[in-house]
């Protein structure tokens, strides 16, 4: 039989048995009709697509696979028997990960929605259930406190960490019978697991703990007419700053404000303070004299999930008032 060498990645790289091997673009190749893949012991197979050539077949899991982990390949022989080997991913030493939190410092309403987390490498992904506690602040563990559901940005660094609606929002059975995710008027410890690896298989090494502030329910529209903004003067590249009068959903700050001058936009980038509560704009070009108006999203959320539409919540008892304010203007002086 043919042994074949490849290399995962880069940093990455694997010996491989007999029949199979995995190829540069991070997919299972084996002699035969047909294979299945499994993380581990796992008794069920990973998701992926399978693609059937002349004299093989080629695996691509949904979810990258992870330099450091044990794979089991079951693959169909020209025979019709099946086979079975393991493949382990061994990794280059590299630099630990590490994660941090948004916004920070971690103060939400009780009802908050979201938070995020940031990693300085593409994460392990499939897992963070696994990787993640949730404690009040009598120690306890907060079971079932967050949404299954796993949003990761484009590049892996970024995961929105869903606290579970069914229990942040009040009436439902789920707040009923478990009682919210936060108690208002107490702190609780997110915990994040020392051995949550990056796509190059390295851990993070020690467990991350960060704490998280709950304050009263939130159930007011986000209101622009409390902002403040800070106009720069005309000729400067100085940031134009908008100060909120409470912390916003800080993924969504990076493209919800646009600045326009009459009816063109103008270029430039965005920066979003660590606590959520402050917007800068920083021109590509001097800023011009005149007026200029602040674009901004209707669907701007706050940390729990409020627009400028209307609240997460709607209590048809004691109705609470969408913002009507969609824009603001600003002066460009000398």
């Amino acid at each position: 039989m043919k042994r074949w060498l490849s290399v995962l990645s880069l940093v990455c790289s694997v010996a491989f048995a007999d029949d199979v091997r995995v190829n540069e673009a991070g997919q299972i190749e084996a002699r035969g009709s047909d294979v299945r893949v499994f993380r581990g012991d796992a008794v069920e197979p990973l998701f992926g697509s399978v693609v059937k050539m002349s004299e093989s077949v080629r695996f691509a899991a949904a979810l990258p696979l992870v330099p450091g982990e044990t794979y089991r390949i079951e693959f169909q022989m020209a025979d019709g028997t099946w086979t079975t080997q393991r493949l382990k991913f061994a990794h280059s030493p590299s630099a630990a990960p590490t994660v941090g939190i948004s916004p920070m410092p971690t103060v939400l309403p009780a009802n908050a929605l979201k938070l995020y987390l940031h990693f300085s490498q593409p994460m392990e992904q499939g897992v963070f259930l696994e990787r993640i506690s949730l404690q009040r602040q009598d120690g306890s563990l907060v079971h079932g406190a967050f949404r299954e559901t796993e949003l990761w940005s484009p590049d892996g660094r970024r995961l929105t960490l869903w606290l579970h609606p069914g229990r942040q929002k009040t009436g439902v059975n789920l707040n009923i019978d478990e009682g919210p995710v936060l108690q208002e008027n107490r702190q609780h410890t997110l915990r994040i697991a020392a051995h949550w690896r990056s796509t190059t298989g390295m851990a993070l090494g020690k467990e991350t703990v960060f704490p998280l502030a709950a304050e009263a329910v939130d159930h007011a529209c986000p209101d622009p007419l409390r902002w403040q903004i800070t106009a720069p003067k005309a000729g400067t590249r100085d940031p134009l700053m908008v100060t909120f009068d409470e912390p916003l959903d800080p993924a969504m700050l990076v493209s919800a404000l646009k600045v326009k001058r009459g009816e063109g936009e103008v270029g430039g980038v965005v920066t979003v303070a660590a606590d959520a509560r402050t917007w800068s704009f920083t021109p590509v070009a001097g800023w011009e004299r005149g007026p200029h108006t602040l674009q901004i999203d209707p669907l701007l959320e706050d940390l729990a999930g409020n627009n400028l539409l209307g609240p997460f919540e709607v209590d048809r008892d004691a109705p609470t008032n969408p913002s009507m304010t969609t824009t603001l203007g600003f002066e460009v002086g000398g």
